[in-house]
């Protein structure tokens, strides 16, 4: 049999000092049939020039201005030959046997999807630690990797592209494009599998990437989808206890996030889906919240220094000890 063509693509704009990387590991991939195509979404600096340098090896659409990352990837999409299509964001990339260890491991496949565990290469200010593996729940679902904010990073994937195709690609305008389009496809019906080896690197931490820059604009956008997804899920009477779990876990889990940067709309985030984080919650914030503290003022608390928060600190493990041995905390 044939070993079908898969096409990788790799939107880009402005990546002058990660794009090497990211095409160097798509041509670096075991699995031979394949096509390297990179849409460069009108940069402005060396990305186009370092691209040039690969020659024939790869395809370079040239995209006018910078129409954003889902209008590269349906350039991309619009001229792809292979059966699959393995995307790659500019400033992440994959081990040389991503592709052949996941095909592999799907068999033969009849899914329209094919779902891998990340590697998450975190970087801090002295550069990044090595890449740790996302793993899957057990059994892993679908839904619940995606309402709990867990879904495979996109490089993760590869997706069947007369099944992309079928759902309209993907959908500009969108914030959280990646996110969309998978509630998209589970709402289609498209068929997920799960694959066990990681072999995508996603890079998190970096002030410089995109994600990082946008972080006040995506936290409140992902919300407004789950807000969709869990309308969608009541509506199709598809909800479950433990989906609802797995909402309240990804609220919290953006909820957290909101506490590095802003504990007042940690608060109010708080507020506003406390009936789905609250069963989930953590058992240091309930000992928090419970002692009348909100996050805001806990994050004032910590700011008057050392000495005070240890102070606080030793206060709040006697009002814990006094609460446990009369039981009235959990």
């Amino acid at each position: 049999m044939t070993a079908p063509l898969v096409t990788i693509g790799i939107p880009a704009y402005n990546r002058e000092d990660w794009i090497a990387q990211a095409v160097e590991s798509a041509l670096a991939q075991t699995w031979s049939a394949k096509e390297v195509i990179v849409a460069d979404d009108g940069s402005t600096d060396r990305t186009r020039e370092i691209l040039e340098g690969f020659g024939d090896r790869i395809t370079v659409l040239a995209l006018p201005g910078n129409s954003g990352p889902s209008n590269a990837r349906n350039a991309i999409l619009a001229v792809a030959r292979g059966e699959w299509i393995q995307w790659l964001d500019s400033d992440d990339y994959l081990f040389p046997p991503k592709i052949e260890t996941q095909l592999r491991e799907a068999g033969e496949p009849s899914a329209d999807v094919l779902l891998s565990p990340s590697l998450i290469e975190q970087w801090g200010d002295s550069g990044p630690s090595p890449p740790w593996t996302a793993h899957f729940p057990d059994p892993p679902d679908p839904f619940y990797l995606w309402l709990a904010f867990w879904f495979p990073q996109i490089g993760a994937q590869i997706w069947r592209r007369e099944a992309l195709l079928q759902i309209g690609g993907w959908s500009p305008g969108h914030l959280v494009d990646d996110y969309e389009l998978y509630a998209r496809a589970l709402q289609k019906g498209l068929r997920f599998r799960f694959t066990p080896s990681p072999g995508a690197v996603y890079r998190m931490g970096r002030s410089f990437s995109w994600t990082s820059s946008k972080m006040r604009e995506l936290l409140p956008a992902h919300n407004r989808e789950t807000e969709a997804m869990l309308a969608w899920l009541v509506r199709e009477r598809r909800m479950t206890p433990q989906l609802a779990q797995a909402a309240g876990i990804g609220f919290f889990q953006r909820l957290g996030a909101y506490k590095q940067f802003d504990p007042v709309e940690a608060d109010r985030q708080l507020s506003r889906y406390g009936e789905w984080i609250w069963p989930v919650l953590p058992s240091r914030d309930r000992r928090l919240l419970r002692l009348g503290l909100s996050y805001s003022q806990a994050a004032r608390i910590k700011r008057l220094g050392k000495p005070w928060m240890s102070r606080a600190e030793g206060f709040f493990r006697s009002l814990r000890r006094k609460s446990a041995g009369s039981g009235s905390v959990p």
